[in-house]
């Protein structure tokens, strides 16, 4: 893969479902050091990084914003044949769910969304899409037990899809937004502005612009300089 895809990569790869997006901000901390003059993560999980401009002294104050979370799914329940009951988390299009290969949990346990076989449904069953309430994630395990020590109720999954460079097109899951966040990390590694720049990397988009609306009032406050 060419180097100009590797950050993309493994932002994109990364599982960060709203409310849980801690591998994808270990990722942009990670990315941030020796490039902005001070960067600290916000009581909800937001990732503020201060960048001082150049040219002159009273110089305008811009702050840009990219989600870090994702669409998904949480697990609510564990049926007793080992299969899990799930709830959408953000705004998932339940048309899309069938037959999915998804990953959950921090471990990433493989699984497959399914629901009622089509030769169990009677006519008027096969007409409507399925809802989210009756699909389950089969992870191969066969009871309950064998579930549970794989994955937990509250653990949050998201879609098995692999990172991939087309050309000129890429394919990958969560793009939105972690290019963005991909965006925003090479412009606070490239030559400075010349503007102050406040670069937010923010949590619970798909759920509310939770994070983003903290950041926006959070971007002035304790910053030790007075640059900002």
């Amino acid at each position: 893969m060419s180097a100009d895809f590797e950050l993309l990569s493994q932002l994109s790869e990364a599982v960060g479902v709203s409310g849980g997006e801690g591998a994808v901000r270990q990722i942009v901390l990670e990315q941030l050091q020796g490039h902005v003059d001070e960067h600290r993560v916000d009581a909800l999980g937001n990732v503020l990084a201060w960048r001082q401009g150049q040219g002159r002294r009273n110089r305008l104050k811009v702050m840009l914003a990219a989600h870090m979370d994702e669409v998904g799914f949480m697990v609510m329940g564990i049926a007793s044949d080992g299969t899990l009951i799930i709830e959408g988390v953000g705004s998932v299009d339940e048309r899309q769910l069938l037959g999915k290969h998804v990953w959950i949990g921090a471990d990433k346990t493989p699984g497959v969304i399914g629901a009622k076989p089509v030769h169990l449904m009677d006519a008027a069953e096969r007409e409507k899409i399925v809802k989210m309430d009756t699909l389950r994630v089969d992870i191969g395990a066969a009871t309950q037990e064998a579930a549970k020590g794989l994955v937990k109720v509250g653990d949050r999954g998201t879609f098995a899809t692999r990172f991939e460079s087309l050309g000129l097109v890429v394919r990958g899951k969560a793009l939105d937004d972690r290019l963005g966040c991909a965006t925003l990390i090479e412009l606070l590694h490239g030559e400075p502005l010349k503007v102050d720049l406040c670069a937010a990397f923010t949590v619970q988009e798909e759920v509310g612009l939770r994070g983003a609306r903290v950041a926006a009032f959070g971007s002035t406050s304790g910053v030790a300089s007075t640059r900002w």
